[in-house]
């Protein structure tokens, strides 16, 4: 089958939930540029946002929802019959799940339920993309695959487990066309969650304070970038009624401990990080690396790394801070 270009999506009605954040904001430019016809269902517009900056709430349909409201949900996509829905509302960050667990349980999982019921029982629904993440996995010592058993070990991994899970019952009970994605840490302009390790590090440059490194330091992610995030959500969007069902893990070559983060930022600039370790963090997962070889295959790979990429960050850090 041949796949899509972003052209085929002209008047198409897309629903993004959570698009005004920070991978929202830049998926939803991306729809806009594509000629769709983008609802956005977001609670939350921080004023430095790519959402605010860029003025995209002039053009889309913006709805101040929370996904957590069933009912609204439900006559949302009776009122609009979308064509596809990207579900990327959520508690995101797992600092903010240890602080609020219920919330985010209701959020992640009973909001990604409500999403599903709407897209059940409305039938124009061509496929509806869910965010997981590489969290849902939990603890391992190795590469994970898509048929890694998924073991997530906070709140918001358990969250996500959770949700993942109900998404591949959705499929496989009622035939409800869901794609899930499970990124790696996705980082880049835009990003104003100072509780991730990019914007934190940018901020503590802009700033001129010392970084506090939360773990030892040893700890291991992938960091994919922005660009590459939203390629692949168009990627799947572009094949999405020929792999209804299937879950697809998004990574990088920047497979790196916190240390290397920070010694590849020190390489890259000329104000140099001032750090700490304090090593005070709980619950962490030590490894985390995910094999996205299964999702190359439908030709997406990624084009950018930090090398590439940290010194237009700072630029973009440095004009909103």
């Amino acid at each position: 089958m041949k796949n899509k270009t972003s052209k085929d999506f002209k008047g198409k009605k897309i629903l993004v939930t959570g698009g005004a954040g920070f991978i929202g904001g830049h998926l939803v430019s991306t729809l806009l540029k594509s000629q769709a016809e983008v609802c956005v269902v977001d609670i939350n517009i921080l004023p430095k946002s790519l959402f605010a900056l860029e003025s995209l709430s002039k053009k889309v349909q913006l709805k101040n929802v929370d996904v957590r409201e069933k009912e609204k949900i439900l006559s949302l996509f009776k009122e609009n019959n979308f064509d596809y829905a990207f579900h990327l509302a959520a508690v995101a960050s797992v600092l903010s799940s240890y602080d609020d667990p219920s919330l985010t349980f209701e959020t992640n999982i009973m909001g990604t339920v409500n999403m599903l019921e709407a897209a059940r029982e409305n039938k124009n629904v061509k496929g509806i993309i869910v965010a997981s993440s590489d969290k849902a996995y939990g603890t391992t010592n190795k590469a994970y695959t898509e048929d890694s058993p998924l073991k997530g070990q906070d709140p918001f991994g358990v969250s996500k487990s959770s949700a993942d899970l109900i998404c591949q019952a959705y499929y496989k009970t009622y035939g409800t066309p869901i794609v899930i994605t499970r990124f790696s840490n996705v980082y880049g302009e835009g990003d104003l969650h100072f509780d991730r390790l990019i914007p934190e590090i940018c901020r503590a440059i802009v700033k001129n304070e010392e970084f506090k490194v939360r773990s030892d330091g040893t700890f291991i992610r992938d960091y994919i970038y922005i660009k590459d995030a939203v390629n692949g959500y168009m990627t799947l969007l572009n094949n999405v009624e020929r792999i209804k069902g299937e879950v697809y893990n998004f990574s990088s070559p920047d497979s790196l401990s916190v240390l290397e983060v920070i010694k590849k930022v020190n390489s890259l600039i000329d104000k140099k990080l001032i750090y700490k370790i304090v090593n005070n963090s709980k619950n962490e997962i030590p490894y985390q690396h995910l094999d996205d070889s299964k999702v190359k295959r439908l030709g997406w790979k990624p084009n950018y790394d930090l090398t590439s990429t940290l010194k237009s960050i700072m630029k973009w850090y440095r004009s909103v801070l």
